[in-house]
């Protein structure tokens, strides 16, 4: 049985990764920082509580999780403020760091151990987060902190090699859910695109950037 891990599981694409994965007959891990009834009636291995921006709430749901190997881990949790250069907190672009890049790390740091051979370990990202595609600016603490968050799939990428771990970064467009106001394609659609990814990822993808229909992205 395959061993899928997901985090921001409760709610948006994270909740339709679980359903995606669990229509497989996946043995699905949930991590989200509140629970809610769509991500209870799926019935995964639950795990509340973790803000994948603290390392010590990482930590403590790798610890509950056990020495389960792990077929794919899939860095999903993160957020998005709005904003521009002449109108910009500082505190919310911090904030995006911390949970778009130092989340996906502190992850790979605490579940690293646990992936098998040929395991697959996807960073949720975005093309706003590529420096060559961007022609409009704006979203600087979006685009700054998913910017970083390539990198580290490029550096996983390297430091996973040995053990045979397949890294890669994957843009899932515009999704319909609460962060884009309901605008895009459905959330389901939208994972069901992505795991057909996930699934043909070959040792050579790793660190590599793709959209949701398997297209190369330029970083």
């Amino acid at each position: 049985m395959t061993t899928v891990l997901v985090t921001g599981a409760e709610r948006g694409l994270g909740l339709s990764l679980v359903r995606a994965y669990a229509d497989t007959a996946a043995r699905v891990i949930a991590l989200c920082r509140e629970t809610s009834p769509a991500i209870e009636a799926l019935a995964p291995e639950l795990h509340t509580g973790v803000d994948v921006s603290k390392a010590a709430a990482v930590a403590r749901a790798a610890a509950a999780v056990g020495d389960e190997p792990l077929d794919v881990l899939i860095n999903n949790a993160g957020v998005m403020s709005d904003d521009d250069f002449r109108d910009l907190d500082v505190a919310a672009v911090r904030q995006q760091f911390e949970v778009n890049a130092l989340g996906p790390l502190n992850v790979a740091r605490a579940f690293a151990p646990r992936l098998r051979r040929g395991a697959r370990l996807i960073n949720i990202s975005s093309r706003l987060g590529s420096i060559a595609d961007n022609e409009s600016g704006g979203d600087y603490g979006y685009r700054m902190s998913k910017a970083a968050q390539n990198m580290l799939t490029a550096n996983l990428a390297l430091d996973l090699k040995e053990a045979d771990v397949i890294v890669a970064a994957l843009h899932p467009g515009i999704v319909a859910t609460a962060m884009t106001g309901g605008k895009g394609t459905s959330a389901d659609e939208v994972a069901r695109d992505l795991l057909a990814v996930i699934e043909k990822l070959t040792p050579e993808d790793s660190g590599r950037f793709y959209a949701k229909d398997g297209t190369p992205l330029p970083w």
